[in-house]
């Protein structure tokens, strides 16, 4: 089964002990994989986040979230974005998974892109090249073919793909900033920030593009769902990433004392997760490269002024790629393949 979705359950004594990951595995019929992955979705123990390996005592009570918005209403946002030679781009709504979940039938963009491609007459099988969190929006990419996909990779590793992305971070970012510091992802629900330098491909470049103060930021922030503090500054950042880790500009953004806004999992101040899915203000909005170059503006309220920003930003990103990337570090291996 795939699992109580806005119900709660109670730990029974024969549980006592066991992991959280190991009881949502029993209660909701799934794989390591896929429960943990529901875990992030929002499962709270006794009314607070819990990790995965957390174990529990018997008589605690687990929440499931309710379910997401309408299936057929994330769905319907999907859209092809253009064809380039061997590739194609879609855009995947926020609250969207990316991939199939294991044990569940849940919408993903993968199944319904493939649907679509199909419904415009092409028979290929797509190959997706990229990975998107669910409440991430933005651009994901697909090969015609195993050759494509693999082409993609190779060019991938060399550091040949800028991948762009809009962030509303909690904060006054001023000047660009790189956070070059490497991940702990192995095996873990929030990546951990570790002190030691990161490989050039797996660094993040932050830039400012504009600043928002008091009223004029807490408009944006309810506009979009998000929690508005009383004094609220928030920034509208470009993040410029290569080979994308996982969460790496939400890790990366909060160690720079910078979280995504209504990210709670990274806030330094957060509680965690709220109960249901997570919301917060991340776009996937240029990938460039030898594939192509596709373009996508972010989907927010009140931010009309956001897409002539960007546009202005990509203009200079071959300028601050020269700083971000040299020829000696995209001749460097990339690590393996993650989200982003």
């Amino acid at each position: 089964m795939n699992g109580p979705a806005g119900e709660r359950v109670t730990v029974t004594t024969a549980q006592h002990g066991e992991r959280l990951d190991r009881i949502v595995m029993a209660v909701c019929g799934l794989s390591l994989r896929a429960a943990r992955r529901r875990i992030e979705g929002g499962i709270r123990v006794d009314g607070r986040p819990a990790a995965a390996a957390q174990r529990l005592r018997a008589g605690q009570i687990l929440e499931f979230p309710p379910a997401g918005p309408s299936d057929d209403g994330l769905t319907a946002c999907v859209r092809l974005l253009g064809r380039q030679d061997d590739y194609v781009a879609f855009v995947k709504p926020a609250g969207l998974h990316s991939s199939p979940l294991a044990g569940q039938a849940a919408p993903n963009l993968e199944d319904t892109a493939q649907a679509l491609w199909r419904k415009e007459g092409h028979s290929p099988p797509l190959h997706f090249l990229q990975r998107l969190d669910q409440a991430t929006s933005g651009i994901v990419c697909a090969a015609l073919s195993p050759d494509a996909a693999q082409r993609f990779r190779t060019d991938e590793s060399r550091g040949r793909y800028a991948k762009a992305y809009l962030a509303l971070l909690h904060g006054e970012l001023s000047t660009p900033v790189t956070a070059d510091r490497a991940l702990d992802v192995d095996g873990r629900s929030v990546s951990r920030v570790l002190d030691k330098a990161a490989p050039p491909l797996r660094q993040t470049r932050f830039f400012p593009l504009q600043v928002l103060r008091d009223d004029e930021a807490k408009d944006v922030l309810a506009a979009n769902g998000l929690p508005a503090p009383p004094a609220a500054t928030v920034t509208l950042a470009a993040c410029l990433i290569r080979c994308g880790a996982r969460h790496q500009i939400r890790a990366h953004a909060a160690s720079l004392g910078l979280p995504l806004c209504g990210d709670g999992r990274y806030a330094p101040q957060g509680d965690g997760p709220a109960a249901g899915p997570e919301r917060f203000l991340l776009h996937h909005a240029c990938l460039s490269g030898p594939a192509g170059r596709w373009l996508c503006p972010p989907p927010w309220e009140r931010l009309p002024f956001l897409e002539n920003h960007f546009r202005k930003w990509l203009e200079t990103l071959s300028r601050y790629d020269s700083i971000f990337l040299t020829e000696k570090d995209a001749a460097a291996p990339a690590p393996a393949r993650g989200r982003g």
